[in-house]
C-alpha cells in the first residue's frame, strides 16, 4: 500500500511540474506579451487608470489595464496585432452614476454602464484618444518591463 501511494505522490508531482513549467515548447507564454510600468499624474502614482494598447495596425485595443493605488500595472496580452510599436491610451472614469464607486470588482466599463454609456475622464481628453494620446511604446514577445507614462493633468 506504502508503494501505491508513493507512486502516486510521484505522479502528482509530475503531474505539478509540467503544469508548471509546460514540456519545454513555447506554449502559452511564448505567443504572450507581459508589460509592466507605473503611471502618474503631475509627478504622483495614479490609481484607477485605465491604460490600453493598440498594436501597429489595429482598431482595437490588444490589452487593458487599471492601475494600483501605487500608480503600477502589469498587463498580458497576445501577440496577435505582432511585435512593433503600441500606442496607448489612457482614462480614469470620474462621473459616477448614482454614487457608484470604483472597488472591488467594480471596473471602468460597469462604472461606464452604470453612467448610461458616459462618464467623463478625470484626464485631459486628449489621452483618451489612440490618435491624439501621443503616448506609444515598443513591445516584443516576452516580458516588456519599465513602461512607464507621465500624465499631466492639464
Amino acid at each position: 500500500m506504502f508503494q501505491l501511494i508513493r507512486s502516486a505522490g510521484g505522479i502528482g508531482l509530475l503531474i505539478a511540474l509540467v503544469a508548471v513549467f509546460g514540456c519545454g515548447s513555447d506554449g502559452a507564454k511564448g505567443d504572450k506579451m507581459i508589460v509592466k510600468g507605473k503611471v502618474t499624474v503631475d509627478d504622483k502614482p495614479a490609481e484607477g487608470v485605465t491604460i490600453s494598447f493598440y498594436g501597429p495596425a489595429d482598431k482595437a485595443a490588444s490589452g487593458s489595464v487599471n492601475t494600483q493605488a501605487d500608480g503600477t500595472y502589469e498587463v498580458m496580452f497576445n501577440t496577435a496585432a505582432g511585435e512593433g510599436n503600441y500606442k496607448v491610451t489612457a482614462t480614469k472614469v470620474s462621473a459616477r452614476a448614482g454614487g457608484i464607486q470604483p472597488g472591488e470588482g467594480i471596473d471602468e466599463f460597469q462604472l461606464k454602464l452604470a453612467a448610461g454609456g458616459t462618464s467623463a475622464s478625470s484626464l485631459p481628453a486628449k489621452y483618451a484618444d489612440v490618435g491624439t494620446s501621443g503616448l506609444s511604446t515598443p513591445l516584443q514577445k516576452g516580458l516588456n518591463e519599465g513602461k512607464n507614462f507621465a500624465l499631466k493633468s492639464k
